[in-house]
């Protein structure tokens, strides 16, 4: 079975913060598909600060963390405004289970957003039916 990354970039309105989450397997293979998507923010914004944020990655390999953080900073267009957000160790299997809550939570809030429908403010739970 081929481990892969899934990628949310999301853009503050005033375009001074950009968020690239990562979630699936973080390889050393498969994190240089994260070096484009960093580029492209720095060159759409160039005055934002860029977040990559890799706690909710499942399967992480160290090695990737690593290379992802050399490749920044070598790369003289992102060494000062990219900033990679590592856990520090594996989360225990509740907290798992919560960062897998909190990302089906935001993926159910961007397509209501996409789609043109009200989002409820933050605590309200989103059920399947709306």
């Amino acid at each position: 079975m081929q481990r892969k990354i899934s990628v949310l970039v999301e853009v503050d309105p005033d375009g001074r913060c950009v968020r690239v989450s990562v979630t699936g397997a973080l390889t050393r293979t498969n994190q240089q598909a994260l070096h484009p998507v960093l580029r492209r923010a720095r060159t759409t914004l160039p005055a934002a600060r860029v977040s990559v944020d890799l706690t909710c990655v499942h399967e992480l390999e160290p090695t990737a963390v690593d290379l992802l953080r050399r490749a920044v900073e070598h790369d003289g267009t992102l060494h000062e405004a990219v900033e990679v957000l590592a856990p520090e160790a594996e989360p225990a299997e509740p907290a798992a289970a919560a960062l897998d809550a909190r990302r089906r939570m935001r993926a159910k809030i961007l397509h209501r957003r996409c789609a043109g429908l009200p989002v409820p403010p933050p605590g309200l739970e989103l059920h399947a039916a709306s």
